[in-house]
């Protein structure tokens, strides 16, 4: 069957692809984040931020693909190790989410921790030995079985409100509009800082074990159609009152969620830092992760998005200058 499933996915790439990258791209503070921004600055500036998700992974397919010069910069030896660095916080964050939406739950933190720390180790193994396949068919299973759960959390949800939903207001206040845009912005770099999108990028041109070539940007739109998708469906919880046993459900939900964001970004550091490097820099930050625990997952979030949008920034600048002094050496030869 998982031949099978293989051989599927080296005929027609393009929805296993899609599914990988909008899986990676969601994380799991989408849903987390997702509903505190609704029901702290209001449905506007959330629908803003929710626009700045959906454009993320669509921007850098653009970008990557028509900017001559990124990926040969975010290729080079240097940007791979501070994307890899940026990856090790993107680990943090999903095992910090599965901490903390089981902390709500009658199965407690400890539960939680106890599953991010398995997660952890599991794809830990099994990437180094598995690699690029495995990510993309883990990914594309997990996101399927991630639409119909938040589905079917979200009916339910809304059903146990039975018309008692909590009132949101369209913009907070007067500083709600200047966040939701901030935040948005702040989203735009993300994707770049991901190795596994570009390694999807290489991966498609070279086919080194016969995967079908496919157009690769198309991809990273759908990846990015997809993942509003998803947010449509979740963006309804805002509103909802939950149960102890809702909350059990959304709490797998969203460990679902995370699970594809950190076997990608465990892969990533894979392909930073190189498969023995790699090994230790991952087995090292499941060692560190409870010294972060306190940041929280919206804390760790912002810490991150603030210093990678002018990461990203800087690098797309400098392959637009090394692009455009390429052509002007060229026609002053």
């Amino acid at each position: 069957m998982i031949q099978s499933i293989k051989q599927k996915f080296k005929a027609n790439p393009m929805l296993y692809y899609a599914l990988s990258i909008c899986a990676t791209w969601a994380g799991i503070g989408s849903l987390m984040n997702g509903v505190t921004m609704t029901q702290t600055y209001g449905v506007i500036p959330s629908l803003i931020w929710v626009l700045g998700n959906v454009l993320a992974c669509i921007v850098f397919g653009f970008c990557a693909m028509k900017i001559p010069k990124v990926r040969e910069v975010f290729g080079s030896k240097i940007m791979k190790w501070v994307c890899g660095v940026m990856c090790i916080f993107q680990a943090w964050l999903s095992m910090n989410g599965t901490q903390t939406v089981f902390a709500d739950t009658p199965l407690g933190a400890d539960y939680g921790m106890a599953i991010a720390y398995i997660m952890a180790v599991v794809f830990l193994i099994i990437l180094l030995k598995y690699g690029m396949i495995r990510n993309v068919l883990t990914d594309g299973f997990g996101w399927i079985v991630v639409y119909l759960l938040a589905l079917g959390v979200t009916i339910t949800a809304a059903i146990h409100s039975r018309g008692n939903f909590n009132q949101i207001p369209m913009i907070a206040d007067d500083q709600a509009m200047g966040q939701g845009i901030w935040k948005a912005i702040l989203l735009l770099p993300g994707p770049f800082t991901y190795p596994y999108f570009f390694e999807i990028l290489n991966y498609n041109e070279k086919n080194p074990d016969g995967t079908n070539k496919i157009n690769v940007r198309r991809a990273f739109t759908l990846g990015g159609i997809f993942f509003g998708i998803y947010m449509a469906i979740i963006f309804l919880l805002a509103w909802t009152q939950f149960t102890p046993a809702l909350n059990v459900l959304k709490a797998f939900l969203i460990t679902i969620i995370g699970a594809s964001t950190l076997s990608s970004s465990m892969y990533s550091i894979y392909i930073a830092f190189g498969k023995k490097v790699g090994l230790c820099v991952n087995a090292g930050l499941i060692a560190l992760w409870a010294v972060l625990i306190p940041l929280g997952v919206m804390g760790m979030w912002t810490l991150m998005a603030s210093i990678r949008i002018y990461l990203v920034g800087g690098a797309i600048l400098f392959a637009v200058c090394w692009r455009l002094w390429e052509k002007r050496k060229q026609v002053s030869t």
